[in-house]
């Protein structure tokens, strides 16, 4: 924090010699606030690969930094990361705890996780205040071997507007179709018992399904386990070939009487980019021939003369052709216009041709909410930047007056074209099988003994993993993509190089974006928003006390003992509520709490407070071009074998059942349930209280209702909850052990809503528990055992020891991926990093990604190769 205030204070020094209006006092105060008071976060994971195999631990190390200055600092103590589906699930999620200013850890990829794409999003709790949008996000790949026994290859033909028919080839790993085999699919999301019906491939192994652009997948199994079981979710991509472009004049308007520059955006149905082109009128008459030239996006110049209508006829490489109004022309408005040369940053402040001058107008420039200058403007006038005293990121220019109303505004990107860099060597050019490899990592030459940093080291192997040059990495990330609402193209593209043609489409970026993180226009009238979600800097527990009335018990008396020995004593305050700081408690831990009345007595009632999650949304794109992608990686890079205990399994694709897999309902309603999670996928979890497994399912959170009680709710409704088909108490649910539980079903609004009326009107969650299991004894309600998310102990990355005998003679073929993997790689100022692993035992290229960032604020990524010939 310190360094942050030095920051600011430079800043502030820098106005000090001059006089201020009341406007400018305040706006500077407001943003001084905002950065000072306001913790600003970012995260940023790296990963030791993007593609895993089921069984296989990811690997990561989550970096925090200021998000105005860039430079390392740990606000809160605690990073979640959470594996998400195409469903919107959380299929794992994991809380990690500060090491030393570093987060690390892993996430286990569950063995009977399907084959597919998968996201990893990473975030603090204090980051939710801001939304998802500034949570960091990466895709990842699964490979699960099992899936190569069954091949579903699906392409799609159009019968009428928005209407569909998918043909489903369905084959072994050989290519061999599953001929005449009977099948059950459900297209979109299972509404009754209806939605499950019945086909049969042909001799080919196709089969039809009919949908529609409101369906996102299609559940395909083997009927009645035959074969052998089956299932699989296939995401349909989005089919429609309609698009959309924006057209984004600089600085915000058209503006009567000038010459403008204006950049659009072409993006398909999907939202994603899409090339495009065509021509723009003035009325009738073509002014401008146009075209996409990078990633969907493209600029033009436009004469805008009075009192005229312009609109764009575009066409899409596919033929599709629309027309697209521009804005509206303002005779009375205000704008800027930018241009740069070298490091100089010029703008001109424009206005339309019957545009009045307010009594106070301002230009503001900005670099993340660090306020760099501030001019009054007079008139029509023009004024420059120093890009060399900017910090490197996207900054902002923005036009507004005394009342905060802003007139204009224009993001630019401050790029380095020179950074220091890493220096990465090996004793020796090239290894062989199993040889030691000693490595150092260092600064170049130029930077030996002025930087120090903390870094994060993979070593992977280029056959099995795919390495994307283009794809986010810390740079582009922290500097670009986390600071920019929605979906960035290929954004490590912009830093690979420093040509003229990829700082000019860099800039097609800024125009096309609008800056998000700040609202200068409510910070200039002082308005800072709610925070909901708390900075966490350490770990508490916190719930509430009500008397044997249901009122706040204040003064009651709390006991609280965890598993591991903890024993704390609390009191209630005068609103019955009570927290407990000061702890620190890892991901086993469980609890048991205990009240009583402040005279002793045991008629009162406890209830734990729970962490509350945004919900998570898969976002990343699913068009047919990328479907295409995804099927052309796994058919490549796909397995027919796992490791268990040590050995390689090989999957057959003829398999012999002795007999069939009954599908056990527990309760009359598992039938006809959307979703359920059974007893196998329950016990995968067994970790996990009820409140985290029934979350397993779509959009399912447990959170507060409105006055205030524990609940669960599915895409923020509150779900009616049954247990073996009786009502039961939010108390007695969580006091069901894990072992218990045998299934948990959800009902849809529809389903609730025809079997329980308006009790089931928003959806029912239905959980079988053994039969042994009753409720316990209420005579207690005092007593609450319970159990709320820790901090995961990570786990050693294990390296063969070869140098030893025995194990440089197991005759076990080595064919790890990640060969190596360090999270903490400490350089000083004094000394180089010394690192030294093993190679495997496959032969060919490997990379070495190190990637981290200075104490000073410097972005670092390092990527060499590793040859064993």
């Amino acid at each position: 924090m310190k360094k942050v205030i030095v920051l600011l204070g430079i800043i502030l020094l820098g106005y000090a010699f001059n006089e201020f209006s009341p406007f400018e006092k305040k706006l500077i105060t407001n943003f001084t606030a905002q950065i000072r008071e306001l913790q600003q976060e970012k995260v940023y994971l790296h990963t030791d690969k993007s593609v895993y195999t089921v069984g296989d631990k990811l690997w990561f190390r989550a970096y925090q930094v200021h998000a105005a200055a860039v430079f390392p600092m740990v606000y809160s103590h605690y990073i979640y990361v959470d594996l998400i589906d195409r469903r919107d699930s959380v299929i794992q999620r994991v809380k990690v705890a500060e090491r030393d200013s570093c987060f690390f850890g892993q996430i286990e990829i569950p063995k009977d996780l399907q084959q597919g794409d998968y996201a990893l999003r990473a975030f603090t709790y204090y980051m939710q205040n801001g939304g998802e949008d500034y949570f960091f996000k990466k895709k990842i790949r699964v490979i699960n071997p099992k899936d190569s026994r069954v091949w579903t290859d699906v392409t799609y033909t159009k019968n009428r507007e928005n209407n569909y028919t998918a043909t489903i080839r369905l084959s072994d790993g050989q290519g061999e179709p599953y001929s005449r085999t009977s099948v059950t699919y459900i297209a979109g999301v299972k509404k009754d018992q209806y939605s499950v019906k019945p086909a049969r491939t042909d001799k080919d192994g196709k089969f039809e399904v009919k949908i529609d652009t409101t369906m996102k997948t299609i559940e395909v199994e083997f009927r009645d386990g035959q074969p052998f079981p089956f299932k699989r979710y296939i995401y349909i991509p989005s089919q429609l070939k309609d698009f959309d472009v924006q057209f984004f004049p600089e600085g915000g308007n058209l503006l009567s009487g000038n010459f403008q520059q204006v950049a659009f955006k072409a993006i398909g149905a999907d939202g994603r980019a899409v090339e495009a082109s065509g021509e723009v009128y003035q009325d009738s008459i073509v002014i401008a021939t146009v075209h996409t030239q990078h990633d969907g996006m493209g600029k033009f110049r436009l004469p805008v003369n009075p009192g005229k209508k312009f609109y764009a006829v575009m066409k899409t490489e596919e033929g599709v052709e629309k027309r697209f109004d521009l804005p509206e022309v303002s005779e009375t408005g205000w704008g800027l216009s930018v241009s740069r040369k070298d490091s100089i940053l010029s703008y001109r402040v424009i206005k339309g041709e019957n545009a009045i001058l307010p009594e106070e107008l301002y230009t503001v420039v900005h670099c993340r909410g660090i306020v760099v200058g501030i001019n009054r403007v007079n008139g029509l006038q023009r004024g420059s930047v120093n890009l060399n005293i900017l910090p490197e990121g996207i900054s902002h220019i923005v036009l507004l007056d005394a009342a905060g109303k802003v007139y204009s505004q224009r993001l630019f990107f401050v790029k380095r074209n020179q950074r220091p860099e890493l220096k990465i060597t090996t004793d020796k050019p090239t290894y062989i099988a199993r040889e030691l490899v000693e490595m150092e990592i260092d600064f170049e030459e130029a930077y030996k003994g002025l930087l120090d940093g903390s870094f994060s080291i993979s070593v992977t192997d280029d056959q099995k993993v795919v390495q994307d040059s283009l794809e986010d990495n810390i740079l582009s990330n922290l500097l670009l993509t986390s600071d920019l609402k929605g979906y960035i193209d290929n954004p490590a593209y912009y830093f690979n190089d420093t040509t003229p043609e990829i700082a000019d489409n860099l800039d097609l970026v800024m125009m096309t974006h609008g800056w998000t993180r700040f609202d200068v226009s409510k910070l200039a009238r002082g308005e800072f928003d709610d925070l909901k979600y708390p900075l966490e800097i350490g770990q508490v527990i916190s719930g509430r006390v009500n008397n044997f009335w249901g009122k706040k018990s204040k003064g009651a008396n709390i006991v609280l003992i965890s598993n591991y020995g903890l024993c704390r004593m609390a009191e209630t305050d005068e609103t019955g509520n009570f927290l407990i700081d000061g702890l620190a408690f890892h991901d086993s831990t469980s609890f048991l709490v205990q009240a009583l009345s402040a005279k002793g007595r045991r008629g009162v009632t406890v209830n734990i407070d729970q962490d509350e999650f945004l919900p998570p949304h898969y976002t990343l794109p699913n068009t047919l071009e990328t479907k295409k992608k995804e099927d052309d990686f796994y058919k490549k890079f796909g397995q027919d074998y796992y490791y268990e205990n040590g050995e390689k399994v090989y999957v057959l694709d003829e398999v012999l059942v002795s007999r069939r897999k009954q599908k056990k309902s527990y309760s009359f309603y598992d039938n006809i349930a959307n979703h359920q999670l059974d007893s196998a996928q329950i016990a995968e979890n067994a970790a996990l209280d009820i409140t985290w497994i029934v979350q397993q399912l779509p959009g399912v959170t447990f959170e507060k209702d409105d006055d205030g009680e524990d609940c669960f709710k599915q895409f923020g409704r509150k779900l009616y909850v049954l247990v073996n088909d009786f009502e039961e108490t939010m108390d007695q649910i969580r006091l069901i052990p894990t072992g218990a539980l045998r299934n948990i079903s959800l009902l849809d609004q529809m389903q609730g809503k025809i079997f329980f009326g308006d009790r089931g009107a928003n959806g029912v969650l239905i959980i079988s528990a053994e039969p042994g299991w009753t409720p316990k004894d209420l005579g207690r309600p005092n007593v609450l055992p319970f159990k709320i998310m820790g901090y995961q102990i990570p786990d050693e990355f294990y390296v063969p020891k070869y140098e030893i005998d025995s194990v440089r003679r197991d005759n076990r073929y080595d064919e790890r991926s990640t060969i190596y993997w360090q999270p903490v790689v400490k350089i000083s100022k004094d000394a180089s990093a010394k690192l030294s692993f093993y190679t495997a035992d496959t032969y060919g290229k490997y990379s070495v990604i190190v990637e981290g960032i200075t104490s000073r604020g410097v972005i670092c990524r390092k990527r060499v190769p590793l040859i064993l010939k």
